[in-house]
């Protein structure tokens, strides 16, 4: 084979690689997309606009693009790769937070971790950062975020949500958090809505923390003091989310279910004190011997909820029954190799009918990794950066 044979060779299997990068955005068509906002210098801005016009990392033909790191090329080693470096320190994401707690109806404990570069603008926008289960602000991704906002031209003051138990928040309450538990992120909207009230409002959320902002907003409908929100690796089907963490492989068995139960078991331990409702029926010797995330939701969350079963906890817990009703820009972002949270529990349907949601499917990336380039670096921050940015704007 001639060298010129070999390069056409290499140039159109580089070229066919590069499309199976590209983005795909789901929403309605552009004549039906929702406004936005209407000023007198703009005219309409709708929310097919604000994608196809501010977020190029989304929809421009030559920067719509998620490329992996070349070792890092398949989803599971996204996954893993995330995983293992949740800790990572770095000038990325090199933030030193201020600490708020915040105490529910019930008497259970939140706590709010803060970060900003301009602490006496009380003007600046506020963006809420949620994490997903045993998550916290001190993750890596979620500390390259919030700096990335911060400095951004926007200028975002952050608020990184930490739930029940997580990130060393006093457990005053039995209660524990789950995927589609809303109470505590409602109260936390409303009180920093009291704090701020000339502040425009953003949220992110982050795999169950992403359900739990999409459950919320579907539930606010028109209430919804958000201007917009975006959810990263949302299981939107809980039931099928669930399954796919379930399921016995070198993935869940060695990384993704250790790391979530040692967080899980390590607050329930740290609860040991409290006094639980005796309604509840609890059975403390199948909590402690939990070994997968289903024993312990069947156990725990099934009972303290009040459901019946496990299918109806999951039923009731997943945001895709509630993605019709939002009525406040939204943009999620889901890989189509995620093992977590995988394709077939997207409503993709609903986003084509829905004229205030979008949905950015993205090729490569697999759960909380989207990781591209060499070193590896966080693909999401970017377009995240840009659509709120752009709807508060």
């Amino acid at each position: 084979m001639s060298l010129v044979a070999l390069g056409m060779l290499g140039y159109f299997g580089r070229k066919r690689y590069m499309e199976g990068c590209r983005i795909k955005v789901v929403s309605t068509e552009a004549k039906a997309s929702a406004i936005v906002r209407q000023t007198k210098a703009e005219g309409v801005v709708t929310l097919y606009d604000i994608l196809h016009k501010e977020c190029p990392s989304l929809t421009d033909p030559q920067a719509a693009l998620m490329v992996p790191t070349p070792y890092l090329a398949t989803g599971i080693l996204q996954t893993i790769y995330a995983t293992l470096r949740v800790r990572r320190q770095d000038r990325t994401s090199d933030v030193v937070y201020e600490r708020e707690l915040l105490v529910m109806a019930d008497g259970g404990t939140i706590s709010l971790d803060w970060f900003s570069m301009d602490r006496d603008n009380q003007m600046q926008p506020i963006a809420l950062i949620m994490s997903g289960v045993g998550g916290s602000s001190q993750e890596h991704h979620i500390r390259a975020l919030a700096k990335a906002l911060a400095c951004s031209a926007a200028g975002f003051r952050v608020a990184v949500v930490n739930h029940r138990g997580t990130a060393r928040t006093p457990i005053t309450s039995p209660r524990p958090y789950d995927s589609g538990f809303t109470e505590d992120f409602r109260t936390t909207v409303k009180h920093v809505k009291a704090l701020y009230a000339s502040s425009k409002l953003v949220a992110i959320g982050f795999s169950m923390g992403a359900n739990i902002l999409t459950k919320y907003m579907g539930e606010e409908g028109t209430r919804c003091p958000l201007a917009c929100a975006v959810a990263v690796c949302c299981p939107f089907d809980i039931k099928v989310s669930s399954a796919a963490i379930n399921e016995s492989n070198l993935l869940n068995n060695h990384v993704i279910q250790p790391a979530v139960m040692s967080t899980l078991m390590r607050a329930i331990r740290r609860a040991s004190h409290l006094q639980v409702d005796p309604a509840w029926n609890l059975n403390v010797e199948r909590i402690q011997q939990a070994k997968r995330l289903s024993e312990l939701e069947s156990e725990l969350m099934v009972k303290i909820s009040g459901y019946s079963s496990l299918d109806e906890y999951y039923e009731q817990s997943s945001s895709a029954n509630l993605v019709d009703n939002i009525q406040t820009p939204f943009l999620a972002i889901n890989a189509l190799d995620d093992r977590i949270t995988p394709p077939q529990g997207i409503p993709t349907g609903k986003f084509m009918a829905n004229p205030n949601i979008s949905l950015a499917l993205v090729p490569h990336g697999g759960h909380l990794g989207f990781l591209t380039g060499i070193p590896p670096r966080i693909w999401f921050i970017k377009p995240i950066e840009e659509f709120v940015s752009a709807i508060i704007r």
